[in-house]
């Protein structure tokens, strides 16, 4: 499947809406909701060593904005929807800890993403 590049969508085309953001994955796996098609839901999860800026990454992308002070992350779980051209598009973002303690979680990680 090939994706639109931002450049390639006009702006106007555009809308999304940012979901709470949780502590913990919400337990889905890649079943949408009724309002979006199962084609339109993805999940990005974000593997990588400590302090090197997964988390600014996902704040900036999210809510375009960056912090400079450093929280160690457990897991982070974001949940954004676009409504692209009339088509509703569901991105899932799971941002991982860098030095995971618990293997099975990043298994857990590892399976869940796209």
């Amino acid at each position: 499947m090939e994706l639109a590049t931002p450049a390639a969508i006009p702006a106007d085309d555009v809308e999304y809406t940012n979901m709470a953001s949780s502590s913990a994955n919400d337990g889905e796996n890649s079943v949408c909701d009724a309002g979006t098609p199962s084609k339109n839901c993805f999940r990005l999860v974000l593997l990588g060593s400590s302090k090197v800026g997964k988390t600014a990454l996902v704040t900036r992308f999210l809510d375009n904005r960056f912090d400079d002070k450093y929280t160690p992350t457990i897991e982070n779980f974001h949940r954004k929807i676009y409504n692209i051209r009339g088509e509703s598009y569901r991105l899932d973002l799971l941002d991982t800890s860098g030095n995971n303690p618990f293997p099975a979680m990043r298994r857990l990680s590892l399976m869940t993403g796209q």
